[in-house]
């Protein structure tokens, strides 16, 4: 029996147990008023003891009302109720802190524990939980969060009790303080990998020999530098590459001066004025240390391929990119290209058929370049297809003039054939652009098995895990110069057709205005190629030539050009337009350009829901930088961008905010 009343004096809550002690309290005193009552009248005990007695029960009678009104008040009695069952005394004399609160976030009452880790005697039963934690009661209600109290973290996990009425929820906090210092300090010592690559050695072998040494040593003495600054760990594997190793706390320094060290490397120039970059391929990721050393080395690739003088580092939350802000580096060399065109070739006999597209809105060089990529797959005599939107304006005389020969008659094919020819173990060679989004059929290149590709632009992050090959050099000036090289490596210009030749040499000239920008010896190569194949200057240019109407859709961007920041020009057109204005705002682009003391060229206009804009640059600002903060890519002198917006004056704001971030960088 005492047993048992010692377990129902256990339940009763901890706020009922003030009350048990007010109740003897205040029969002590009555007891006590019977006792003065009795010696100040003098009268019999009965008559003060019956007074008393009523007085008493009208007292507990009112701390009754008080505390049904109290209970009253809060939801449906919940918290009473928990506290005054076993549970109760866990949640009370646990050492973890502990909170209840009511479905508006209303604290109802809190342990010890977190009066102790609030570490103050300030009453927080009735304010609100966010008051507490810092974030919203459906938050703590939700799972597990994680707040800072004091100078301690917690983990929080909240769980309900109760729904009805007001609802009730508890919170437990788990100090996970220790728990996390140990894990930032992991991360911070965890080892970091990164391969660094100087771009440009061949160049500087070149035209500096006798001052290349000197260089080399200079751009060896700041890496070790770095490394050194770091506690990190360099060697050199080969004359221009190297590996280093550091802790990752040193990385988040890296980041936050935006590696730095491309720009000081960048400073050392050779001879007269010959400027060396280096490219960085970094990871820490939290899988082992041959997975970083993977991600690090195709990081390295992907800075390469972008164009070089860049950092690219690639994490679990994704890959950002550093640098990247002078010209691509040309290179030379064509041996990759052969190495390219073999695997390529290895690749399409082992496929049923192969499927060429260019990119959305195709121009002369993406078709140009999957004309000369079905020559390649005829030659290991695969059957081959070029997907494209044969009512395009724009590429209608292309395709006239391919079909009029007997090799491309039936070549061409729109949406719905191509997707009848997609099977299983169909190649897609994306041709000019280097994501699927991006393809002239984007729903071919999804339901593809395998993909390979072929461009000049800088790789996007977005890459498909279905590319099975890829060749993407940025040096290059086209696609189509890229498509000439693999050629001259697997057949004569004696066996090119004058058609092919001339429709490879106009996506060349277009993309090198007439020969104008970006253009190197391979450039000028491919041309000779093309030129003994039977390509006639006279007859690309007339694929070029346009409509008189043309000309007065092209003035509307000339009328309204607006100079910002002393040095770029800024054109728009809205109002009536047509898929046509999507090329004369390129050709108007280049115009602009033409103007004197005009860095950057920027033409936008609407077409459809899409507001497009044809960025050109004489070489002084990254226009490829600055529409890339818009969704849109290209080259460091031309790029572009399809936005889907109401208004072209708040794309017109958004371009002048990136143009502004990019000056400020």
């Amino acid at each position: 029996m005492k047993n048992e009343n010692k377990n129902s004096l256990l339940n009763i809550p901890y706020a009922s147990r003030f009350e048990v002690v007010l109740y003897i309290a205040l029969a002590c005193f009555n007891i006590v008023l019977v006792a003065a009552l009795m010696n100040a009248f003098d009268i019999p005990a009965v008559l003060p003891a019956v007074f008393v007695a009523l007085v008493y029960l009208a007292e507990v009678a009112l701390i009754g009302y008080k505390r049904a009104t109290k209970l009253r008040s809060l939801p449906k009695k919940n918290i009473h109720e928990l506290l005054s069952e076993e549970g109760s005394v866990v949640f009370k004399n646990t050492t973890s802190p502990v909170v209840a609160f009511d479905s508006f976030g209303t604290i109802l009452w809190y342990n010890d524990a977190m009066r102790e880790a609030l570490d103050s005697y300030e009453n927080y039963v009735s304010r609100n939980i966010s008051s507490l934690f810092g974030i919203s009661p459906e938050n703590v209600a939700a799972g597990e969060v994680t707040v800072n109290i004091e100078s301690s973290i917690y983990r929080v996990e909240g769980f309900a009790v109760s729904e009805k009425n007001d609802g009730l929820y508890i919170a437990v906090l788990n100090d996970i303080t220790k728990l996390t210092e140990t894990e930032r300090k992991y991360m911070d010592e965890r080892v970091a990998v990164a391969y660094i690559a100087i771009d440009n050695v061949e160049d500087v072998l070149q035209y500096v020999h006798d001052k290349f040494a000197d260089a080399v040593t200079r751009i060896d003495e700041k890496l070790k530098a770095w490394a050194a600054s770091m506690n990190g760990i360099i060697k050199s594997y080969d004359n221009d590459k190297y590996i280093m190793l550091f802790d990752s706390v040193y990385l988040d320094k890296c980041i936050e001066s935006r590696f730095s060290i491309l720009d000081e490397i960048r400073d050392s120039r050779v001879g007269d004025g010959v400027s060396i970059t280096v490219s960085i391929g970094v990871s820490r990721s939290r899988d082992t240390l041959k997975e970083r050393e993977l991600d690090a080395r195709d990081a390295i690739d992907m800075a390469l391929q972008r164009g070089g003088d860049q950092a690219v580092y690639k994490s679990e939350d994704g890959t950002e990119y550093y640098g990247g802000r002078t010209k691509t580096i040309y290179k030379r060399s064509n041996v990759r290209s052969r190495a390219f065109a073999t695997q390529l070739t290895s690749l399409m006999v082992r496929s049923d058929n192969v499927i060429i597209m260019g990119h959305r809105y195709g121009d002369f060089d993406s078709f140009g370049a999957s004309v000369g990529v079905a020559r390649l797959a005829m030659l290991c005599g695969v059957k081959a297809n070029i997907a494209v939107d044969v009512r395009d304006r724009n590429l209608r005389p292309c395709i006239e003039m391919m079909q009029r020969t007997a090799l491309y008659s039936e070549l061409f094919v729109d949406n719905a054939d191509a997707l009848d020819l997609l099977g299983p173990d169909t190649l897609v060679i994306l041709v000019d652009h280097g994501t699927v989004a991006r393809a002239q059929f984007a729903d071919i290149a999804a339901k593809a098995g395998a993909i390979a590709i072929v461009d000049h632009h800088r790789q996007a992050d977005n890459i498909s895990d279905k590319v099975k090959l890829s060749y993407i050099e940025p040096s290059a000036s086209s696609t189509c110069e890229l498509v000439s090289e693999m050629l001259e490596s697997a057949v004569s210009s004696q066996n090119l057709l004058k058609e092919e030749a001339d429709i490879l040499l106009s996506g060349i000239i277009l993309d090198t205005k007439q020969f104008t920008r970006n253009t190197g010896t391979r450039t000028f190569g491919a041309a000779q190629y093309l030129r003994g194949a039977g390509a006639n200057p006279t007859d690309v240019y007339n694929l070029f030539k346009t409509v008189p109407e043309d000309l007065s859709k092209e003035a509307r961007f000339h009328t309204a050009i607006t100079m910002y920041r002393d040095s770029v020009a800024i054109s728009s057109c809205d109002g009536e337009t047509d898929e046509s204005y999507r090329i004369i705002a390129s050709k108007a682009a280049d115009k602009m350009l033409t103007l004197r003391g005009v860095d950057a060229a920027f033409t936008l206009v609407r077409i459809g829901e899409q507001i497009h804009i044809s960025a050109r640059s004489s070489g002084k600002i990254n226009v490829q930088l600055i529409l890339k903060r818009l969704g849109g890519g290209g080259h460091f002198d031309v790029a572009g961008a399809q936005i889907t917006s109401d208004s072209i004056l708040a794309v017109l704001a958004d371009l002048k905010n990136s143009i502004d971030k990019h000056f400020e960088e």
